[in-house]
């Protein structure tokens, strides 16, 4: 399955060459890039509090300083994520990871193939109901932490908005367990991150419309 969710990835939010440049079927080229482990699961993540937060990151960062393994900060990247934000904890830890990575060039990187696994695992038939609501509150928190730069990206575009836009047209749905399993731990949306981030979308579509009406006005 991780080949799967990697190649899927890949093709979808398109990471640069870490090993070679296969192409697929169309001959476009594409990446083979580890996946990252997803070490837990939200179940066992929201129990955990700052403190215990911030050494679990700090675990990862002293691995990339010890070894040089990039790979160990974007675990640090995916455990952050995988947390239930409702106590806003991700923003007090995430720099801990997020720092070094693009220091290394590999933050953008790092979420794109993120997004990009907890896509391909929702969308995955076999994965437990456990493992799609992890990644559900994976990028579920990408759009929060995203949202503010996504507004003020409208006319610009950029890095935050493209994530967001891809994750809208992902058309992700959640197995009836993954479902029954939301609402029993009594998670606030009952939508799935593509209708969340389709949402956003909207909105801004609905501002730029907005603001090439005023421009016509300005003309007349």
């Amino acid at each position: 399955m991780h080949n799967n969710i990697i190649i899927a990835a890949v093709l979808a939010f398109g990471f640069t060459a870490c090993s070679g440049k296969p192409t697929n079927s169309s001959g476009s080229s594409f990446a083979m890039v580890e996946p990252i482990k997803i070490e837990q699961t939200y179940k066992t993540l929201k129990i955990l509090d700052l403190d215990q937060m911030t050494d679990l990151l700090y675990e990862k960062a002293n691995d990339y300083k010890r070894n040089n393994r990039v790979q160990a900060l974007r675990e640090g990247t995916m455990i952050a994520f995988s947390r239930p934000n409702e106590e806003v904890i991700l923003d007090k830890i995430i720099s801990i990871v997020r720092s070094p990575l693009e220091d290394a060039d590999e933050w953008e990187g790092t979420v794109e193939q993120m997004v990009g696994q907890s896509v391909q695992t929702i969308k995955d038939e076999n994965t437990s109901a456990t493992d799609q609501v992890t990644a559900s509150v994976v990028l579920e928190n990408v759009l929060s932490e995203f949202k503010p730069l996504f507004v003020k990206q409208y006319q610009s575009g950029g890095f935050e908005t493209t994530v967001i836009e891809r994750i809208a047209a992902s058309n992700l749905h959640f197995s009836k367990q993954a479902e029954q399993e939301k609402k029993l731990n009594q998670m606030k949306s009952g939508l799935t991150p593509s209708q969340l981030a389709q949402k956003l979308v909207e909105i801004k579509n609905k501002k730029l419309e907005e603001l090439k009406e005023a421009e016509k006005k300005k003309k007349k």
